[in-house]
């Protein structure tokens, strides 16, 4: 997706992955979190089958601290993707799998695909 020392604080890269079972398109965000490290979430909110950021590129809060759902407003922490706030409180985002090659970064929904 890019390179680690590219990957700043307070942005949010997305990259389509392909498409899961069901023929919807696996987006995935990938960030640094409130300690800086790199995690990776589809970008699918838990409440209504939708994009996060509806296709405007606005992922995060105003402060930066959480992932926002411009939908209907839920909040996700950043670190484990737990929404605080919202109709689908209690429910986490889907991880998905980072994986660091000299200084690359890649995402998938499957541990150590290449």
């Amino acid at each position: 997706m890019c390179r680690e020392e590219d990957l700043r604080d307070g942005a949010v890269r997305t990259a389509r992955l392909g498409l899961d079972a069901d023929g919807l398109p696996v987006l995935a965000l990938l960030l640094r979190d409130e300690s800086g490290d790199i995690v990776a979430y589809r970008n699918l909110c838990r409440h209504l089958p939708v994009p996060l950021d509806g296709g405007t590129g606005e992922l995060l809060s105003e402060d930066g601290a959480h992932l926002i759902c411009g939908t209907h407003g839920a909040t996700y922490r950043l670190h484990d993707g737990y929404c605080v706030d919202g109709p689908c409180e209690g429910m986490t985002l889907q991880p998905l799998y980072v994986r660091e090659d000299r200084g690359d970064l890649y995402v998938s929904d499957a541990p150590d695909s290449r």
